[in-house]
């Protein structure tokens, strides 16, 4: 008999233990979708009530999307930034990522616009960072002070 009674107290306290967490989870649920209630009213968006596109939202859509209008100013697309670009410009003289990416600039033959040198800076830490990894190029300090050079 007592073997009954511990197996029910067991079942008793797993129960309990279930209804806690399936409360907690329950108000943690609700807190979450009144975050995501409360960003959707800061952005003038409506709350959404399902994901992905709505019907018809291609038909909709305008022609020049927000990234092609920002690039369209100059006329310019940057050039392919791939293969050994950033590690011929750096040298055996320590630099600092802010003049690697002047000398990326003045290498371009025309003048980019501010979002066009915000992309130009993505693409350098990228690269960078990878060229260390592979020891193609070392560094040495760190934020700002953090200088690149070839050995």
């Amino acid at each position: 008999m007592s073997n009954l009674e511990s197996a029910r107290t067991a079942i008793e306290a797993e129960l309990l233990h279930a209804k806690e967490g399936f409360a907690f989870y329950r108000s943690r649920i609700e807190a979450l979708q009144k975050m995501l209630s409360q960003l959707d009213s800061v952005n003038g968006a409506p709350v959404a009530g399902r994901r992905g596109r709505k019907p018809g939202a291609l038909k909709q859509r305008p022609v020049a999307t927000q990234k092609a209008r920002r690039f369209a100013g100059n006329g310019h697309k940057l050039p392919f930034t791939g293969g050994n670009y950033w590690a011929d410009l750096i040298s055996e003289k320590p630099q600092s990522v802010s003049d690697i990416l002047g000398a990326a600039v003045s290498k371009l033959e025309f003048t980019p616009s501010e979002e066009q040198v915000k992309k130009l800076a993505g693409r350098m830490t990228f690269a960078l960072n990878a060229l260390v990894k592979t020891r193609k190029i070392q560094d040495s300090g760190s934020g700002r002070e953090r200088r690149f050079f070839r050995k």
